[in-house]
């Protein structure tokens, strides 16, 4: 069974009800296959449009999920990712070397709708709105 690490995208549109990502973020969370990164959390929370009660939402989500920690095998593989993709054209957020790294060290699913933002070729990604809810994962 995979396991999978949803980038802050993922929460957000899950949370508004935004398809596909809430079916399929909602048939992953029943399965018990989403772990969450501090990173996400961070993201999540730094948002200045956040409505009180989508914060409940996210807190009772996260308390009844596992969050995984940030190791210093993911600094290290967050800071190569970084350094590697800095001498190319597409700028790449820290932020975003960290999800990967937490990723590949655990041997996660990233799933974000922000493809272009994850040009690491070493984790699997994909995007709900890029396959069927059909799918088998």
């Amino acid at each position: 069974m995979n396991k999978y690490l949803p980038d802050t995208n993922i929460f957000i549109h899950a949370l508004h009800g935004l398809e596909p990502d809430a079916s399929f973020f909602k048939r992953l969370a029943e399965k018990g296959e989403i772990l969450i990164s501090p990173i996400a959390i961070a993201e999540f929370f730094s948002k200045s449009d956040l409505l009180e009660i989508e914060e409940k939402a996210f807190n009772n989500f996260v308390e009844e999920h596992t969050v995984i920690p940030i190791t210093e095998d993911d600094a290290r593989i967050a800071a190569s990712y970084r350094k590697q993709f800095l001498r190319k054209t597409k700028r790449t957020y820290l932020t975003d070397c960290f999800l990967a790294a937490q990723a590949k060290v655990h041997n996660l699913v990233l799933v974000t709708n922000d493809l272009a933002d994850f040009p690491m070729k070493d984790i699997s990604i994909i995007s709900p709105s890029a396959i069927t809810l059909s799918t088998r994962h």
